[in-house]
């Protein structure tokens, strides 16, 4: 038994796989499989351990690593069915520009219409994206925050802005560069030939010297 996080504990039992409990009592239970993997084939079950950790709980088995982890609060807003938070509003409109739609426009321009709004947007799109393991939510989530950067250069051309220098990139802008660096290194990270699998969390606290640290300490530096 360990921690998930904050609010969630996780259990294992040999023949009934891995259990998760949340704060309010609801469940998910995943069962462990004669291959050692989180849902895989059915089985008496494999040995399995937990390692809790500042964001998730770790399971090991004899032949995997993997991460339980609460859906953050920034992706869950994003993709909630329905959800009118900014960065769901531009991800729709993102995806409708890519899908061909003629209400793509429309659609990011009513999310300019409100002071502040926009850059919002882009912040929660970058910031789910962080959090995401699916390289392909990635690179969605990423696509909107470029789309709103668009929009964003755009409405900054057709406005005096004083106090800000020439030239130098928006807050959106650099969070959005450094957001696509850190994946860049976590996604390699997390690739089976370097098994190093890390949340965004767990990233920053271990620091990329830490990182670095680590791959040399085994072995796995190049």
């Amino acid at each position: 038994m360990g921690w998930c996080g904050e609010d969630s504990v996780v259990l294992h039992w040999k023949n009934l796989g891995v259990l998760t409990v949340g704060p309010y009592g609801d469940w998910l239970r995943f069962p462990c499989g004669e291959d050692g993997n989180i849902n895989g084939t059915s089985g008496e079950g494999s040995e399995a351990y937990l390692v809790p950790e500042i964001d998730s709980c770790r399971v090991l088995t004899s032949t995997s690593v993997e991460i339980l982890q609460r859906v953050p609060p920034g992706t869950a807003d994003l993709l909630r069915i329905g959800s009118i938070k900014a960065g769901a509003l531009l991800l729709d409109a993102s995806d409708a520009f890519d899908s061909g739609s003629s209400n793509a426009d429309e659609a990011a321009r009513s999310i300019t219409n409100q002071e502040g709004l926009l850059e919002d947007a882009i912040l929660e799109c970058v910031e789910a994206a962080v959090g995401e393991f699916d390289v392909g939510v990635q690179k969605r989530m990423l696509r909107a925050a470029s789309y709103g950067l668009h929009f964003a250069c755009k409405d900054s051309e057709n406005k005096n802005n004083y106090g800000k220098t020439p030239g130098r990139p928006s807050s959106e802008a650099v969070a959005f560069v450094d957001a696509a660096r850190k994946l860049r290194v976590m996604n390699a990270l997390r690739e089976p030939a370097n098994g190093f699998v890390m949340t965004s969390s767990q990233y920053d606290a271990v620091t990329p010297q830490g990182v670095v640290a680590r791959l040399v300490a085994a072995g796995r530096a190049s």
